[in-house]
């Protein structure tokens, strides 16, 4: 017995260290870097949680670029400071005024913030509204603290209505935290190589975010991978009723969804530093193309001649009586 104890405790502790190693160099697949130690640091942590919360995803392409087109004749004079219209079947380069240049993009934001709520949440799972997401101020759903909606409920907001309140409601539901979805925004720019976008955060109100028109179509093009954000973008109206919520109704009345023959929508954006920004998606005759203006004093007026142009590039006449 004197002999066998001794045994056992070199074994326990044989265990205990191995045990110990195990879990210390405990990786993860990291979208940026690969394997990472979730016990280095605690960003690392934030990394790990971003891969295990997702539920769905699709292959970020980011070698996928907006390829250079020779220009033709008759190009449209569009006023924005920078925009851009791509041929998605292709990737060629319809129209492009200063496309790789960094810009402010308000709104345009939700884009991605979209695109992760999708990614982390199920359309039917519920959101608690927090206090903190139903004051955020400027243009808004109209959620209040304490009401619940479904994530299908608060992409319908996010997008019609370019609700603030409802990009920080998915954003917490999402993630834990904002500031932890912000940190995840800025992965997902990484996966999909978004070199010149960075995000500051859910909504577009905080104008050190910036982009380029060639990077927002990059991201756009993934987000029209999710048939679920093509639905919502899609949507002109929206009625939203529940037992645990206000009855709320949404318009999208910005984005040429009623006016210009086969847009399916997208996203408007708006400060006053960024000025009016619009990305439109559009499809005729089986042409697919998205076209993104920034710093407009027109936007639509911008989309349209850029519409007109891109698809008679592509051998289709766009018959609309808009500029008359």
């Amino acid at each position: 017995m004197w002999i066998i104890l001794p045994l056992i405790l070199v074994f326990l502790a044989i265990f205990i260290l191995l045990k110990n190693r195990a879990q210390t160099d405990l990786k993860i697949f990291d979208p940026l870097a690969g394997a990472v130690n979730v016990n280095e640091n605690p960003r690392d942590l934030n990394k790990k949680d971003y891969v295990l919360s997702l539920v769905n995803s699709y292959d970020p392409e980011p070698n996928w670029n907006p390829s250079k087109q020779t220009s033709t004749f008759n190009e449209p004079e569009v006023i924005a400071s920078a925009a851009i219209m791509v041929d998605l079947d292709t990737g060629n380069v319809l129209f492009e005024k200063n496309s790789t240049q960094r810009k402010k993009i308000a709104s345009l934001t939700k884009i991605m913030t979209g695109v992760l709520a999708l990614e982390h949440l199920n359309f039917d799972d519920k959101v608690t509204v927090s206090q903190k997401a139903s004051t955020i101020g400027e243009n808004a759903m109209g959620i209040s603290a304490g009401e619940i909606y479904t994530v299908e409920e608060l992409m319908y907001g996010l997008v019609l209505n370019s609700g603030n309140d409802s990009a920080y409601a998915l954003a917490e539901a999402s993630a834990g935290n904002v500031e932890t979805f912000v940190k995840w925004m800025n992965v997902k720019a990484g996966e999909l190589g978004l070199k010149d976008t960075y995000f500051a955060d859910p909504s577009g109100l905080d104008d050190s975010t910036y982009s380029t028109v060639s990077d927002l179509v990059k991201l756009t093009r993934y987000a029209l991978k999710s048939p679920k954000f093509r639905e919502v973008a899609s949507t002109l109206e929206k009625e939203l009723y529940g037992d645990d919520h206000k009855y709320l109704y949404l318009y999208n009345q910005t984005n040429l969804l009623s006016t210009y023959p086969g847009v399916r929508g997208v996203k408007t954006g708006y400060t006053e530093e960024a000025g009016l920004c619009l990305v439109t998606y559009a499809l005729n005759d089986g042409k697919e193309v998205v076209g993104v203006v920034l710093n407009s004093i027109d936007r639509k007026g911008d989309m349209i001649l850029m519409l007109d142009y891109g698809f008679s590039v592509l051998g289709v006449t766009v018959i609309h009586h808009l500029l008359d």
